[in-house]
């Protein structure tokens, strides 16, 4: 409206209100008058254009532009765990609203008043929780304990907080047995989610067994995926276990 009312095009460039080295804008409304006094400091430069972020020289991204206006959290020990390079998308954002205790536990939505009984869906007779479902239900623990020997690990099953802690020490780096823990922990939060959903929603029970299936077909899928097996004896068994096949190195 200001342009129309100034009387320029609307295909007006700024150089069409600069006459001799100055600002010229036409006095036409309140509103040019108003904008003029607002970049009368201007300086007028006949140099190429350029873009800069933050401070001169420094050149423009996206990446810069989102770093500098998000609110950035601090860093916590479990990240690696969650977003490694080869996670599979949606166990990941299963495991980290398991992390950040963001799924609708039942005892949750009992004080919300959305369900009237806040009982483990596995039937096992206790308060649902995020920690009693992962893993001191004795369904979940069942699997999550098949998926550990799956591991080559033997120990009894933790706390919640102390298996997210024995995760981020014991699954760090590269190393193909700390992707396949990474992995496997990943797909058991996964699928005994969703085998509670299924049983709350459709009223559809798996036994622990299928579960265990499920969880060794999306694991093996994914490393059978990056075609990298490692054919020393340390991970033999690791590969025999999870289906996968021997391949020329790590």
């Amino acid at each position: 409206m200001v342009i129309f009312e100034a009387g320029l095009s609307k295909h007006a460039r700024v150089k069409d209100v600069i006459w001799e080295g100055e600002w010229c804008w036409p006095q036409a409304s309140c509103d040019v008058v108003e904008l003029q006094q607002r970049v009368r400091n201007i300086p007028i430069s006949y140099a190429p254009d350029s873009i800069h972020w933050d401070k001169v020289g420094e050149a423009f991204s996206t990446a810069r532009a989102f770093h500098g206006i998000r609110q950035r959290s601090s860093s916590v020990d479990w990240h690696d765990i969650v977003w490694h390079s080869r996670r599979i998308p949606k166990h990941a954002l299963s495991l980290w609203l398991a992390f950040r205790g963001a799924h609708r536990t039942k005892d949750k939505l009992l004080a919300f008043g959305v369900v009237h009984s806040a009982e483990c869906a596995f039937v096992c007779g206790e308060t649902e929780t995020l920690q009693h479902l992962f893993f001191q239900c004795p369904f979940s623990a069942m699997v999550w304990r098949e998926v550990l020997l799956l591991c080559n690990i033997v120990r009894p099953i933790l706390p919640w907080a102390d298996e997210v802690l024995w995760m981020s020490t014991h699954a760090r780096g590269s190393a193909f047995h700390h992707t396949v823990r990474r992995l496997a922990f990943a797909a058991t939060t996964y699928h005994l989610w969703i085998e509670r959903n299924r049983r709350c929603f459709k009223n559809l029970f798996l036994p622990y067994q299928e579960i265990i299936r499920l969880v060794r077909q999306d694991v093996s899928g994914k490393l059978a995926s990056s075609n990298s097996y490692p054919r020393c004896e340390r991970y033999h068994s690791l590969c025999v276990n999870w289906g996968v096949p021997l391949g020329e190195d790590i």
